[in-house]
């Protein structure tokens, strides 16, 4: 036996007032939650649980039923499936039924408040204790009914995209018409693929927020004409196409990047035009990710793929660029702190015209520092510097994005 026989009148004096007080709750409802911002083709479904939930309350009082074994009536719960599977937040759901709750309670303690010869002050505070388990069990049971319907749902929706997202990048045969309605993503304009990464250290939910706040730090960084369509392809990575006009300032992304202090690593694909051009900005930005994550330390927080086009090509051989390496650096070509810095030096010495202050410059070091090292680099390296510049930053480009030329052995 439940613990409220002493409100069972209560709710016998409810059951002639459930319809008023439904038609009510239907209209502030309503005016509080306009029916636009759930579709309103769930009109009539959010009526019908409304009247489901007050008749529940009613009937559980009425007839002395223990709240805490209480479930939602079946209404109720396809209405929250069908808010979860349109997005609808949650909170907008349990908003309703502090609602309903309220109206109820205030139409419970006026009879009881009407009623002579009672105990005003107990019953009300029994009323209250009721309404607080029969709610928080209600709560509950719709949260739990919610989250799993839409974790289905986005599972079930995230599969969809995957398929769809697969054929536009691999099928011949594919129904553009379709793919953009069920992707919400026009492909008839440039894209500009997008990899955004973080490292094997950063797991579970810290990956999820870094990779989020970087998504918006991206699209914020370029000129997109739209929404751009995500793709996630890795438990610390996701894949992004953004519709842009022109090109884009790479050197403001990085800076951005950097400034907001995330543990991720970007990659841009080439723009480009159509499906065709959504295909090959894809493909090039995953090049230029596998680049990034084969320099390591050395790669820069957002590599661009049309910056660094030569070396994302040059993965086929890697005995030949080891050997390209070691022909045109000669000692140079090895492991270490201390060569990595002389070879550093040489890439910036050569950028910058073979001129010391501008280097000394650009490394923020003393004209004499610069002096010492290229000193060192044509001495002790045996390294000529009135040859074809072109060979020596080749290869230090080598070395700095393909390391693991400087161990490899013949």
């Amino acid at each position: 036996m439940a613990a409220y026989g002493t409100l069972t009148w209560v709710g016998h004096a409810l059951a002639p007032l459930t319809a008023g007080i439904t038609e009510d709750l239907i209209r502030v409802t309503e005016q509080m939650i306009p029916v636009d911002d759930i579709a309103a083709d769930l009109g009539d479904m959010r009526a019908a649980s409304i009247a489901e939930n007050i008749a529940a309350v009613q009937h559980v009082l009425a007839n002395n039923i223990d709240p805490a074994t209480v479930g939602p009536p079946p209404g109720a719960a396809a209405y929250a499936q069908r808010l979860a599977r349109r997005g609808v937040p949650l909170t907008v759901l349990l908003r309703a039924y502090g609602l309903g709750q309220y109206r109820l309670l205030d139409a419970a303690i006026g009879l009881i408040l009407a009623t002579p010869g009672i105990d005003h002050n107990a019953r009300i505070a029994e009323l209250l204790r009721f309404a607080s388990i029969y709610l928080d069990r209600l709560n509950s049971s719709m949260g739990r009914i919610y989250e799993a319907e839409r974790d289905r749902w986005l599972s079930s929706r995230q599969a969809a995209r995957q398929q769809w997202i697969a054929r536009l990048l691999d099928s011949d045969d594919v129904d553009v018409p379709a793919a953009e309605e069920a992707l919400e993503y026009r492909l008839d304009r440039s894209h500009l693929a997008v990899e955004v990464w973080t490292p094997p250290t950063v797991t579970g939910a810290e990956a999820t927020r870094a990779l989020e706040q970087a998504r918006q730090v991206v699209s914020a960084a370029l000129r997109t004409v739209g929404r751009g369509l995500v793709a996630s392809t890795g438990d610390r990575a996701l894949r992004i196409w953004f519709p842009v006009e022109g090109e884009q300032a790479i050197d403001d992304l990085t800076t951005q990047v950097v400034a907001s202090g995330l543990p991720v690593r970007v990659a841009l694909g080439s723009l480009g035009e159509g499906l065709p051009g959504f295909r090959r900005s894809t493909r090039n930005a995953a090049r230029a990710k596998d680049l990034a994550v084969s320099a390591g330390h050395t790669a820069p927080p957002v590599s661009a793929y049309d910056a660094v086009a030569p070396f994302a090509l040059l993965t086929d051989d890697p005995d030949e660029l080891a050997a390209l390496v070691r022909r045109t650096l000669g000692a140079l070509a090895g492991a270490g702190a201390k060569k990595e810095l002389l070879r550093h030096t040489l890439d910036v010495f050569l950028t910058e015209g073979a001129s010391y202050s501008r280097t000394a410059r650009t490394l923020d070091v003393h004209r004499n520092t610069i002096q010492y090292r290229i000193q060192q680099i044509t001495t002790r390296y045996g390294i000529t510097l009135d040859t074809n510049s072109f060979d020596l930053r080749f290869a230090l480009g080598i070395c700095r994005w393909h390391p693991h030329v400087l161990t490899r052995t013949f």
